[in-house]
């Protein structure tokens, strides 16, 4: 039995979204302008020709319709929760945009290096206790009474 063509085929190139790091909490902690530069990026990634990934902030900025102060907040959020690495600082007198790579995806031949996973979510904030300006001067008697 031969097989059957599919219904729809679609053309062009495409780009996996891992369940592990989609479901991740350093994915999670991300904000929507956040992760649509993540997928700006992995999209300019091509494995085996373009592992080094250029987007400027100030293209990125123009790509996602967002002021270019929020698209550099973006990057390193990216960068500190170890979705991207720098590989190439900028020469903005040579007109060339920093270099990247995907923490998650093949570099060079080399396996991914995932940094992303040692991110821990700490959990939300206690809520700050409001007291009264007597009772915090009393707190703090105290606690200078337990420091001597």
């Amino acid at each position: 039995m031969s097989k059957q063509k599919p219904k729809y085929d679609r053309a062009g190139q495409f780009f996996r979204i891992y369940r592990e790091w989609f479901e991740s909490d350093a994915y999670r902690e991300l904000n929507c302008k956040q992760r649509c530069l993540l997928h700006e990026l992995q999209a300019k990634y091509i494995p085996g020709r373009n592992e080094d990934v250029f987007l400027s902030i100030r293209d990125s900025a123009e790509r996602l319709i967002i002021h270019p102060d929020t698209a550099c907040k973006a990057f390193y959020r990216l960068e500190e929760l170890g979705f991207i690495k720098l590989t190439k600082g900028e020469l903005w007198q040579q007109k060339r945009a920093r270099e990247w790579r995907l923490t998650f995806e093949s570099y060079r031949g080399r396996e991914p290096t995932d940094e992303w996973r040692d991110y821990k979510k700490t959990g939300d904030p206690k809520p700050m206790h409001k007291l009264s300006y007597s009772e915090g001067q009393s707190s703090l008697d105290e606690l200078a009474k337990v420091e001597k």
